[in-house]
């Protein structure tokens, strides 16, 4: 999985696109670990291609015929979350099946910047940065609340 990972960053920052790369990173390891886990193979074969000029399609290609389906797991369920997460961090994800196994494909989009904030607003084109920024605030309403309430 780590060289499918490696594979795809590297072809991100070729394509300009680094802002992408560790979203298609996790969603690479979630489609390659279902491929190896469902397959039942350890081959299969991962693609870049770029759509345009801020969509690219990540996808992986197996050799099981046996397409991919996106379920609500238990809470105990210790498997099942990996479609869900490539859902969640992409614009769209599909299948292709081909004649000898399938394709399970996700496209991701960068972000682009379509006017320019108040100088006071901070700018975060990257989504794990987008995703920390709001962590932190999140965590410092918390805290003040918590502050608050402590002095009542």
């Amino acid at each position: 999985m780590a060289v499918a990972r490696q594979f795809v960053h590297l072809a991100l920052v070729e394509l300009k696109l680094p802002d992408l790369a560790d979203w298609a990173e996790l969603i690479t390891s979630e489609l390659a670990s279902n491929a190896v886990r469902h397959a039942r193979h350890d081959s299969f074969r991962v693609t870049v291609r770029r759509l345009g000029a801020t969509r690219v399609r990540v996808a992986v290609i197996d050799k099981s015929r046996d397409l991919p389906e996106l379920v609500a797991p238990c809470d105990d369920d210790e498997h099942g979350r990996g479609l869900a997460l490539v859902d969640a961090f992409s614009a769209q994800w599909g299948t292709d099946p081909l004649n000898w196994g399938k394709r399970v494909w996700a496209d991701l989009e960068s972000p682009g910047l379509e006017e320019t904030p108040a100088p006071n607003v901070p700018i975060y084109t990257h989504r794990g940065a987008q995703v920390i920024y709001v962590l932190i605030v999140v965590a410092v309403t918390a805290l003040i609340t918590a502050g608050v309430a402590a002095q009542h």
